[in-house]
């Protein structure tokens, strides 16, 4: 099945854009304009279905249960997929900045840890761990956002710090955002992600 996606063209910063479980190619749009009024916008569609109908990039055996081989299946998958469907649909994925929540946020973390070269900075919002790789990544002059909620049941606050001590073990610039609102984006994490970029 080949991937699903939405790609919109704007003079302001390319986002590739990761959506959440049950959500589409058009989930993250709303955020990243909220962020970036004239962004430009890649997002794929995840291929992995839950109960037949919810849309993840992955699969999961439980909430915060992965399939890891499963993942890091996907994770390849997009990884040689993306520079050529972004560049065919006229976009620049040189100095992208990638922007994941939740499910979206994993397979982000993911793309990071094993390919780093596909983008310079990363916006994670309520992220987990994804795995722990085999081989440690060189992270140098990688920059990271992560925006973590106390008050989140789904993607625990202590997962996201956890996160953020290992990325920068590997050398990536990590700004934690704490954030108020629980599994839910809202305005603090636009704000978060605006002072980020800016």
């Amino acid at each position: 099945m080949s991937w699903q996606f939405l790609a919109q063209a704007g003079v302001g910063r390319m986002f590739v854009a990761f959506h959440g479980t049950g959500g589409d190619e058009r989930q993250m749009l709303r955020i990243v304009q909220a962020i970036d009024p004239d962004a430009s916008y890649f997002s794929p569609r995840g291929k992995s279905l839950e109960g037949g109908v919810h849309a993840r990039y992955f699969r999961r055996f439980g909430e915060g249960v992965l399939d890891i081989p499963d993942l890091l299946e996907k994770e390849e998958e997009l990884a040689q997929w993306l520079p050529g469907a972004i560049a065919a649909q006229g976009l620049d994925l040189n100095g992208a900045t990638a922007i994941g929540y939740s499910n979206g946020a994993t397979i982000s973390s993911a793309l990071l840890l094993l390919h780093p070269a596909l983008f310079s900075q990363v916006i994670l919002l309520r992220p987990m761990v994804p795995f722990v790789p085999e081989q440690a990544p060189d992270l140098a002059g990688k920059r990271v956002l992560i925006c973590a909620s106390p008050e989140d049941t789904v993607t625990p606050f202590a997962g996201a710090q956890e996160l953020e001590t290992m990325l920068q073990s590997y050398g990536a610039e990590v700004t934690f955002a704490t954030v108020p609102g629980g599994h839910t984006i809202g305005p603090v994490d636009i704000s978060a992600a605006q002072a980020f970029l800016s």
